[in-house]
Protein backbone atom coordinates (compact mmCIF):
# COMPACT_ATOMS: atom_id res chain seq x y z
CA UNK A 1 0.00 0.00 0.00
CA UNK A 2 1.67 3.11 -1.05
CA UNK A 3 2.74 5.81 1.43
CA UNK A 4 1.95 2.81 4.50
CA UNK A 5 5.60 3.92 6.04
CA UNK A 6 4.61 7.52 6.00
CA UNK A 7 1.53 6.61 7.57
CA UNK A 8 3.03 4.74 10.14
CA UNK A 9 5.32 7.18 11.61
CA UNK A 10 2.81 9.73 11.56
CA UNK A 11 0.50 7.69 13.59
CA UNK A 12 2.96 6.81 16.12
CA UNK A 13 2.02 10.43 17.85
CA UNK A 14 2.95 11.54 21.28
CA UNK A 15 0.59 11.64 24.22
CA UNK A 16 0.88 15.54 23.75
CA UNK A 17 -1.10 15.55 20.84
CA UNK A 18 -3.99 13.89 21.73
CA UNK A 19 -6.01 17.22 21.56
CA UNK A 20 -5.69 16.92 17.88
CA UNK A 21 -7.43 13.87 17.48
CA UNK A 22 -11.49 12.85 18.28
CA UNK A 23 -12.70 10.92 20.97
CA UNK A 24 -14.63 8.57 19.04
CA UNK A 25 -10.91 7.51 17.18
CA UNK A 26 -10.18 4.41 17.79
CA UNK A 27 -6.38 3.98 19.71
CA UNK A 28 -4.02 1.03 18.80
CA UNK A 29 -1.86 0.57 21.49
CA UNK A 30 1.01 -1.74 20.70
CA UNK A 31 3.88 -3.42 22.59
CA UNK A 32 6.81 -3.71 20.08
CA UNK A 33 8.67 -6.16 22.09
CA UNK A 34 6.05 -8.82 22.20
CA UNK A 35 6.55 -11.60 20.42
CA UNK A 36 9.92 -11.68 20.82
CA UNK A 37 10.51 -8.23 18.83
CA UNK A 38 8.26 -9.57 15.99
CA UNK A 39 5.37 -7.16 16.47
CA UNK A 40 7.56 -3.95 16.63
CA UNK A 41 9.68 -5.79 13.50
CA UNK A 42 7.00 -6.57 11.42
CA UNK A 43 4.61 -3.82 11.96
CA UNK A 44 4.91 -2.09 8.73
CA UNK A 45 4.11 -5.06 7.03
CA UNK A 46 1.24 -6.04 9.53
CA UNK A 47 -0.31 -2.64 8.92
CA UNK A 48 -0.21 -3.02 5.07
CA UNK A 49 -2.10 -6.04 5.44
CA UNK A 50 -4.89 -4.70 8.19
CA UNK A 51 -5.42 -1.20 7.24
CA UNK A 52 -8.38 -1.72 5.36
CA UNK A 53 -10.25 -3.95 7.79
CA UNK A 54 -9.74 -0.89 9.93
CA UNK A 55 -11.56 1.71 11.04
CA UNK A 56 -11.22 4.93 9.09
CA UNK A 57 -10.65 6.87 12.19
CA UNK A 58 -7.82 5.13 13.90
CA UNK A 59 -4.27 6.00 15.64
CA UNK A 60 -1.37 4.22 16.77
CA UNK A 61 0.94 4.65 19.89
CA UNK A 62 3.91 2.43 20.66
CA UNK A 63 4.55 1.41 24.52
CA UNK A 64 8.50 1.73 25.25
CA UNK A 65 8.51 0.36 28.51
CA UNK A 66 7.07 -1.30 31.63
CA UNK A 67 3.51 -0.06 32.43
CA UNK A 68 3.53 2.27 29.95
CA UNK A 69 0.37 0.14 28.46
CA UNK A 70 -1.39 0.99 31.72
CA UNK A 71 -0.27 4.72 32.64
CA UNK A 72 -1.32 5.76 28.29
CA UNK A 73 -4.73 4.07 28.61
CA UNK A 74 -5.48 6.07 32.09
CA UNK A 75 -4.29 9.28 30.19
CA UNK A 76 -6.65 8.47 27.37
CA UNK A 77 -9.57 7.29 29.28
CA UNK A 78 -9.38 10.49 30.91
CA UNK A 79 -9.25 12.54 27.77
CA UNK A 80 -12.80 10.72 26.72
CA UNK A 81 -11.19 7.99 24.52
CA UNK A 82 -13.69 5.22 24.84
CA UNK A 83 -12.04 2.66 22.20
CA UNK A 84 -8.81 1.29 23.07
CA UNK A 85 -6.70 -1.94 21.41
CA UNK A 86 -4.52 -3.61 23.19
CA UNK A 87 -2.01 -5.42 20.89
CA UNK A 88 0.81 -7.70 21.95
CA UNK A 89 0.94 -10.63 25.21
CA UNK A 90 -0.52 -11.32 28.41
CA UNK A 91 1.38 -8.80 30.10
CA UNK A 92 0.75 -5.90 27.85
CA UNK A 93 -3.37 -7.21 27.32
CA UNK A 94 -2.95 -6.81 31.41
CA UNK A 95 -1.59 -3.32 31.44
CA UNK A 96 -3.94 -2.08 29.12
CA UNK A 97 -7.03 -3.28 31.24
CA UNK A 98 -5.19 -2.28 34.33
CA UNK A 99 -5.39 1.39 32.99
CA UNK A 100 -9.23 1.12 32.81
CA UNK A 101 -9.83 1.45 36.60
CA UNK A 102 -8.51 4.39 39.04
CA UNK A 103 -7.03 1.61 41.26
CA UNK A 104 -3.91 3.10 43.75
CA UNK A 105 -1.10 1.67 42.87
CA UNK A 106 0.69 1.37 46.89
CA UNK A 107 -0.82 0.82 50.39
CA UNK A 108 0.58 0.24 53.71
CA UNK A 109 0.41 -3.60 53.88
CA UNK A 110 -0.28 -6.06 57.16
CA UNK A 111 0.61 -9.78 57.76
CA UNK A 112 -2.42 -10.07 59.97
CA UNK A 113 -5.56 -10.79 57.56
CA UNK A 114 -8.10 -9.12 59.22
CA UNK A 115 -6.80 -6.13 58.52
CA UNK A 116 -5.99 -6.91 55.09
CA UNK A 117 -8.62 -4.91 53.54
CA UNK A 118 -9.66 -5.71 49.37
CA UNK A 119 -10.93 -3.21 47.57
CA UNK A 120 -14.74 -2.74 47.92
CA UNK A 121 -15.50 -1.56 44.78
CA UNK A 122 -13.74 -1.31 40.86
CA UNK A 123 -14.00 2.77 39.54
CA UNK A 124 -13.72 2.31 36.14
CA UNK A 125 -11.96 5.68 34.92
CA UNK A 126 -14.39 5.97 31.65
CA UNK A 127 -17.56 3.61 32.09
CA UNK A 128 -18.55 3.76 28.45
CA UNK A 129 -14.79 2.11 27.43
CA UNK A 130 -14.15 -1.26 25.59
CA UNK A 131 -10.90 -2.95 25.40
CA UNK A 132 -10.26 -5.00 21.87
CA UNK A 133 -8.07 -7.70 22.55
CA UNK A 134 -5.64 -8.55 19.97
CA UNK A 135 -3.69 -11.65 21.43
CA UNK A 136 0.17 -10.90 19.88
CA UNK A 137 2.58 -12.60 22.26
CA UNK A 138 4.80 -15.86 22.05
CA UNK A 139 1.86 -17.45 24.52
CA UNK A 140 -1.04 -15.88 24.32
CA UNK A 141 -2.81 -17.48 27.34
CA UNK A 142 -5.68 -15.42 27.93
CA UNK A 143 -6.83 -15.38 24.35
CA UNK A 144 -7.00 -19.15 24.80
CA UNK A 145 -9.10 -18.94 27.99
CA UNK A 146 -10.92 -16.91 26.32
CA UNK A 147 -11.27 -19.29 23.17
CA UNK A 148 -10.10 -17.33 20.60
CA UNK A 149 -8.53 -18.66 17.44
CA UNK A 150 -6.65 -16.28 15.83
CA UNK A 151 -3.97 -13.60 17.02
CA UNK A 152 -2.05 -10.87 15.07
CA UNK A 153 -2.75 -9.93 11.55
CA UNK A 154 -5.73 -12.62 11.45
CA UNK A 155 -6.87 -11.29 14.38
CA UNK A 156 -6.82 -7.34 13.51
CA UNK A 157 -8.79 -8.30 10.35
CA UNK A 158 -11.88 -9.57 12.16
CA UNK A 159 -11.91 -6.15 13.94
CA UNK A 160 -14.57 -4.40 13.15
CA UNK A 161 -16.90 -7.62 13.30
CA UNK A 162 -16.03 -8.50 17.31
CA UNK A 163 -18.68 -8.98 19.81
CA UNK A 164 -19.44 -7.10 22.76
CA UNK A 165 -18.92 -9.05 26.70
CA UNK A 166 -18.70 -8.51 30.00
CA UNK A 167 -15.86 -10.18 32.04
CA UNK A 168 -14.96 -10.13 35.68
CA UNK A 169 -12.07 -9.34 36.64
CA UNK A 170 -10.00 -10.24 39.98
CA UNK A 171 -8.02 -7.31 41.84
CA UNK A 172 -5.22 -8.76 43.72
CA UNK A 173 -3.72 -7.34 46.33
CA UNK A 174 0.09 -8.51 46.36
CA UNK A 175 2.99 -7.24 48.57
CA UNK A 176 6.20 -5.55 47.42
CA UNK A 177 9.29 -7.85 47.15
CA UNK A 178 12.09 -5.04 47.71
CA UNK A 179 9.91 -3.53 50.44
CA UNK A 180 7.62 -5.60 52.37
CA UNK A 181 5.79 -2.35 54.22
CA UNK A 182 4.11 -2.01 50.66
CA UNK A 183 1.37 -3.65 48.83
CA UNK A 184 0.77 -2.97 45.08
CA UNK A 185 -2.87 -3.34 43.83
CA UNK A 186 -3.38 -5.29 40.49
CA UNK A 187 -6.01 -6.32 37.73
CA UNK A 188 -5.61 -10.17 36.84
CA UNK A 189 -7.62 -11.05 33.81
CA UNK A 190 -6.75 -14.66 33.26
CA UNK A 191 -4.56 -16.57 36.32
CA UNK A 192 -2.01 -15.66 39.19
CA UNK A 193 0.21 -18.10 39.88
CA UNK A 194 1.94 -18.82 43.54
CA UNK A 195 5.03 -20.51 44.43
CA UNK A 196 6.48 -22.78 42.04
CA UNK A 197 4.89 -21.68 38.99
CA UNK A 198 5.58 -17.65 39.12
CA UNK A 199 9.29 -18.88 40.36
CA UNK A 200 9.69 -20.87 37.10
CA UNK A 201 8.20 -17.07 35.00
CA UNK A 202 10.29 -15.20 37.21
CA UNK A 203 13.23 -17.06 36.52
CA UNK A 204 12.57 -17.54 32.82
CA UNK A 205 11.99 -13.28 32.80
CA UNK A 206 15.56 -13.12 33.56
CA UNK A 207 17.24 -16.17 31.45
CA UNK A 208 15.56 -14.55 28.56
CA UNK A 209 17.82 -11.38 28.30
CA UNK A 210 20.44 -14.12 27.23
CA UNK A 211 18.83 -16.23 25.76
CA UNK A 212 15.95 -15.08 23.33
CA UNK A 213 14.25 -18.24 22.75
CA UNK A 214 10.85 -18.48 25.39
CA UNK A 215 10.93 -22.50 25.22
CA UNK A 216 14.75 -22.88 25.78
CA UNK A 217 13.88 -20.38 28.17
CA UNK A 218 11.03 -21.77 29.82
CA UNK A 219 12.72 -25.26 30.20
CA UNK A 220 16.02 -24.09 31.50
CA UNK A 221 14.32 -22.57 33.99
CA UNK A 222 11.87 -25.72 35.08
CA UNK A 223 15.25 -27.67 34.87
CA UNK A 224 16.82 -25.15 37.39
CA UNK A 225 13.97 -24.43 39.59
CA UNK A 226 12.23 -27.64 40.43
CA UNK A 227 14.51 -30.20 41.98
CA UNK A 228 15.51 -27.20 44.58
CA UNK A 229 12.35 -25.97 45.05
CA UNK A 230 10.65 -26.21 48.90
CA UNK A 231 7.18 -26.28 49.44
CA UNK A 232 6.36 -23.39 51.64
CA UNK A 233 4.09 -23.53 55.01
CA UNK A 234 1.03 -21.46 54.85
CA UNK A 235 -2.51 -20.26 55.56
CA UNK A 236 -5.20 -19.83 53.42
CA UNK A 237 -8.43 -18.26 53.71
CA UNK A 238 -11.14 -18.88 51.88
CA UNK A 239 -14.17 -16.06 51.95
CA UNK A 240 -13.12 -14.95 54.99
CA UNK A 241 -14.25 -17.94 57.08
CA UNK A 242 -13.08 -21.53 55.56
CA UNK A 243 -8.99 -21.42 56.63
CA UNK A 244 -6.97 -23.66 55.40
CA UNK A 245 -3.42 -24.40 57.04
CA UNK A 246 -0.47 -26.52 54.47
CA UNK A 247 2.47 -26.79 52.95
CA UNK A 248 1.37 -25.22 49.11
CA UNK A 249 4.09 -26.14 46.34
CA UNK A 250 1.93 -23.94 43.76
CA UNK A 251 -1.62 -22.13 44.18
CA UNK A 252 -3.26 -20.62 41.38
CA UNK A 253 -5.88 -18.36 41.26
CA UNK A 254 -8.06 -18.37 38.32
CA UNK A 255 -10.75 -16.71 36.15
CA UNK A 256 -9.89 -18.63 33.19
CA UNK A 257 -9.49 -22.31 32.78
CA UNK A 258 -6.06 -22.06 30.97
CA UNK A 259 -2.68 -21.63 32.13
CA UNK A 260 0.78 -21.62 30.00
CA UNK A 261 1.86 -24.97 28.81
CA UNK A 262 -1.77 -25.26 27.65
CA UNK A 263 -2.83 -26.73 30.98
CA UNK A 264 -6.43 -26.75 31.69
CA UNK A 265 -5.61 -26.21 35.27
CA UNK A 266 -8.94 -24.35 36.36
CA UNK A 267 -11.40 -26.75 34.14
CA UNK A 268 -14.58 -24.98 36.22
CA UNK A 269 -13.24 -21.48 35.46
CA UNK A 270 -15.80 -19.13 33.55
CA UNK A 271 -15.41 -15.47 32.94
CA UNK A 272 -18.79 -14.15 33.75
CA UNK A 273 -19.77 -16.48 36.66
CA UNK A 274 -18.56 -14.17 39.56
CA UNK A 275 -16.16 -16.62 40.94
CA UNK A 276 -12.58 -17.07 41.61
CA UNK A 277 -11.35 -21.05 40.85
CA UNK A 278 -8.33 -21.43 43.41
CA UNK A 279 -6.14 -24.59 43.07
CA UNK A 280 -3.61 -25.86 45.99
CA UNK A 281 -0.85 -27.99 44.93
CA UNK A 282 0.00 -29.53 48.57
CA UNK A 283 3.68 -30.20 49.64
CA UNK A 284 4.81 -32.76 47.45
CA UNK A 285 8.47 -33.87 45.94
CA UNK A 286 9.66 -31.68 42.76
CA UNK A 287 9.65 -35.17 40.21
CA UNK A 288 6.34 -36.04 41.61
CA UNK A 289 4.99 -33.11 40.93
CA UNK A 290 5.99 -32.75 37.37
CA UNK A 291 3.46 -36.33 37.16
CA UNK A 292 0.98 -34.33 38.73
CA UNK A 293 1.33 -30.96 36.63
CA UNK A 294 1.04 -33.14 33.28
CA UNK A 295 -2.41 -34.75 34.39
CA UNK A 296 -3.70 -31.04 34.94
CA UNK A 297 -5.93 -32.41 31.85
CA UNK A 298 -9.27 -30.65 32.77
CA UNK A 299 -11.51 -32.78 34.53
CA UNK A 300 -14.06 -31.08 36.88
CA UNK A 301 -12.54 -32.44 40.06
CA UNK A 302 -8.75 -33.80 40.74
CA UNK A 303 -8.92 -37.35 41.83
CA UNK A 304 -5.41 -36.69 43.48
CA UNK A 305 -5.96 -35.56 47.25
CA UNK A 306 -3.53 -33.33 47.21
CA UNK A 307 -4.76 -30.92 45.08
CA UNK A 308 -7.40 -28.41 46.64
CA UNK A 309 -9.94 -26.82 44.46
CA UNK A 310 -12.34 -24.33 45.53
CA UNK A 311 -14.55 -21.54 43.52
CA UNK A 312 -15.01 -18.52 45.93
CA UNK A 313 -14.91 -14.53 45.55
CA UNK A 314 -12.17 -14.05 47.90
CA UNK A 315 -8.74 -15.52 49.33
CA UNK A 316 -5.91 -14.88 50.90
CA UNK A 317 -2.63 -16.47 50.98
CA UNK A 318 -0.19 -15.90 53.97
CA UNK A 319 3.08 -17.32 54.06
CA UNK A 320 4.43 -18.72 57.21
CA UNK A 321 7.89 -19.68 56.54
CA UNK A 322 9.73 -17.86 53.17
CA UNK A 323 8.88 -15.43 50.43
CA UNK A 324 6.37 -17.00 48.23
CA UNK A 325 6.75 -15.59 44.69
CA UNK A 326 3.59 -13.97 43.04
CA UNK A 327 3.05 -13.51 38.89
CA UNK A 328 0.01 -12.05 36.75
CA UNK A 329 -1.20 -12.81 33.59
CA UNK A 330 2.37 -14.40 33.33
CA UNK A 331 4.81 -11.30 34.71
CA UNK A 332 6.19 -11.79 38.40
CA UNK A 333 4.68 -8.86 40.41
CA UNK A 334 5.07 -9.64 43.99
CA UNK A 335 5.41 -11.52 46.88
CA UNK A 336 2.94 -13.18 49.68
CA UNK A 337 1.06 -12.15 51.29
CA UNK A 338 -1.70 -11.40 49.16
CA UNK A 339 -5.56 -11.17 48.61
CA UNK A 340 -7.48 -12.06 45.80
CA UNK A 341 -10.80 -10.45 45.14
CA UNK A 342 -13.52 -11.48 42.42
CA UNK A 343 -15.58 -8.19 40.93
CA UNK A 344 -18.23 -9.55 38.24
CA UNK A 345 -18.79 -8.00 34.91
CA UNK A 346 -16.42 -5.19 35.69
CA UNK A 347 -14.78 -5.03 32.26
CA UNK A 348 -16.22 -3.98 28.46
CA UNK A 349 -14.29 -6.14 26.11
CA UNK A 350 -14.69 -6.67 22.28
CA UNK A 351 -12.91 -9.75 20.88
CA UNK A 352 -13.88 -12.29 18.35
CA UNK A 353 -16.56 -14.44 19.29
CA UNK A 354 -15.32 -17.69 21.33
CA UNK A 355 -14.63 -20.73 19.88
CA UNK A 356 -17.65 -23.50 20.13
CA UNK A 357 -15.65 -25.66 22.82
CA UNK A 358 -15.90 -22.22 25.36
Amino acid sequence: MKNSKNKLSHNNFILSNLQNLNVNDMILLLNPNSQGGNTGKNWAETYNKVHDFLPKAHKIIFTKKANDGMFITRKLLRKGYKNIVAVGGDGTINEIANGFFDLESDNKQTKDYRKFKPVPRLKPINPKATIYVIPSGSRNVLAKSLGLQHQGTESLMRIRHMKRRKIDVIVAIITDRDNPSLTHNRIVLNAAEIGVGAEIIDRSKKVRGKIKSRFVSTMASIVATLPAYNSNECDIVIDKHKKISSKMTMGIVANGPFLGGSFKAAPRAKFSDGLLDIIILKNSGSFKMIDKLIELKGTSTYKYEDILYYQASEVIFLPKERDVTVSVDGEPIGILPALFKIHHNALTIKSEAPSPRI
